[in-house]
């Protein structure tokens, strides 16, 4: 049986992969991948602060895990390659044990494709997370993406 200290290093590191499963399914273009880190009643939303102190530029919302992976998808099939990095996790858990928040730093290069071959976006931001222990894995119940520097430009998607 596992001490308390011990029991909220499993919940960490059950955090840290279900980060990095998430940044993998996207390199990796694994949509079952993705769905299956996300509850069926999940919500994303992403804002742009582009400064710490500027304020939401852009915001949006996606309710949904069908929706939510859909529109990921989309995003990422319009780009020819991405690669992301996370960093700097913290988890603090509920003290019922069942639910979780969660944030990590994130580096993003997304690569035009076919026309767009020579335009590139790069973000940096937080990804911040509330998840939910569902049988003996953690899921993704809500997820706020605040992109915080843009390099290049969002030209580089095809949408």
């Amino acid at each position: 049986m596992a001490n308390d200290f011990e029991a909220s290093l499993i919940v960490r590191e059950a955090h840290i992969d279900l980060f990095n499963r998430y940044a993998d399914a996207l390199d990796q273009r694994n949509w079952p991948t993705l769905t299956s880190l996300f509850t069926e009643d999940s919500a994303f939303g992403y804002s742009r602060s582009l400064g710490f102190d500027a304020g939401e530029a852009e915001h949006d919302l996606f309710e949904g895990r069908d929706n939510i992976v859909a529109t990921i998808s989309r995003l990422i099939e319009s780009l020819s390659a991405t690669h992301h990095f996370m960093s700097n996790y913290v988890v603090d858990v509920d003290p019922g044990g069942n639910s979780a928040r969660a944030s990590a730093y994130f580096r993003a290069y997304h690569a035009g494709k076919g026309a767009r071959a020579h335009l590139f976006e790069e973000s940096l931001g937080r990804f911040d997370l509330e998840t939910v222990r569902i049988r003996s894995e953690w899921k993704i119940r809500r997820m706020h993406e605040v992109i915080m520097i843009m390099l290049g430009t969002s030209d580089a998607f095809g949408y």
